[in-house]
């Protein structure tokens, strides 16, 4: 007696970050994706098969992988039974975004029974900036128009609107004592974009602060050191790197012309379960 799980297309989920040359942006991606991975690949309900009956044939594709194109992941796709989940980005690739869409979704036909295979591209970002609003949908359509009917392909909402994001914020606040708070964006210059998260931060009970626009972080802290002498910075990034080690240094350096101020940068979001949730949420339309 053999024990098989009836066949079916799965749900692939793609998890579309920025991209960085950092190393360390990559690693955290990767285990991010990987945390999703594990969430979204349930073990399949089991049924009983009587009597042994051999794999069916797979069918041959219609469609040659192109040159550039990998040959599909085994160890990626390594059951026909599990969502399958991979991370593209949109930046610091070999490939243009529609490009890693079209290998992946190679990689799901080829593994796959029962066309066509439907796959969600998941934009692993905070803002609804341009990327999220015009460089992943025209990428997205660049690679559904090179697929065709054999694969649809669906975006859901990006990583920043989901409505419990600011939980994840409030616990990186929970483990640092301070007076007062500020939440520290990359921040825009396009017009109204900064204002989710100025209203992230009257939800928090915090002041908002910018990067790369004003009002900065240095003018935050001056304002505030007015009337207090403990001060937290929490940063509404994804993940360690160049930017992380430069708001760190500032800190640092404004510490020591003013000896009298603690100010305590908390982690940004990193890789962890509970992040990770959130993108599952986003992606089963939760």
């Amino acid at each position: 007696m053999i024990l098989t799980a009836p066949l079916r297309s799965p749900i692939s989920y793609l998890l579309v970050f920025h991209g960085s040359h950092d190393p360390r942006s990559q690693v955290a991606a990767d285990a991010l994706t990987q945390r999703v991975r594990e969430k979204l690949q349930s073990p399949p309900r089991l049924r009983v098969s009587p009597s042994p009956c051999p794999s069916p044939a797979r069918p041959s594709s219609s469609r040659a992988l192109a040159p550039h194109l990998a040959a599909p992941d085994h160890s990626v796709l390594s059951s026909h039974h599990q969502n399958f989940v991979q991370s593209a980005f949109l930046e610091c690739h070999p490939l243009p975004l529609h490009q890693q869409i079209e290998q992946f979704a190679l990689q799901i036909q080829a593994a796959i029974v029962t066309p066509p295979c439907q796959l969600i591209v998941l934009p692993v970002f905070l803002l609804q900036g341009v990327h999220v609003m015009e460089d992943i949908p025209a990428e997205v359509a660049l690679a559904q128009q090179a697929l065709g009917h054999g694969v649809k392909i669906e975006v859901a909402p990006h990583l920043g609107s989901h409505p419990e994001l600011d939980r994840l914020i409030a616990k990186q606040m929970a483990s640092v004592s301070v007076e007062a708070w500020i939440l520290l964006a990359h921040g825009s210059r396009r017009s109204g974009a900064n204002q989710p998260i100025a209203a992230l931060a009257e939800v928090l009970g915090v002041v908002p602060a910018y990067w790369s626009v004003s009002p900065g972080l240095q003018v935050r802290i001056q304002e505030l050191s007015h009337h207090f002498r403990k001060i937290g910075i929490v940063p509404f990034f994804l993940f360690n790197g160049g930017t992380m080690d430069a708001i760190a240094q500032t800190l640092t350096n404004f510490s020591q012309a003013s000896p009298n101020l603690t100010l305590m940068l908390t982690n940004p979001l990193e890789a962890s379960p509970e992040l990770a949730d959130l993108l599952v949420d986003l992606a089963q339309g939760n």
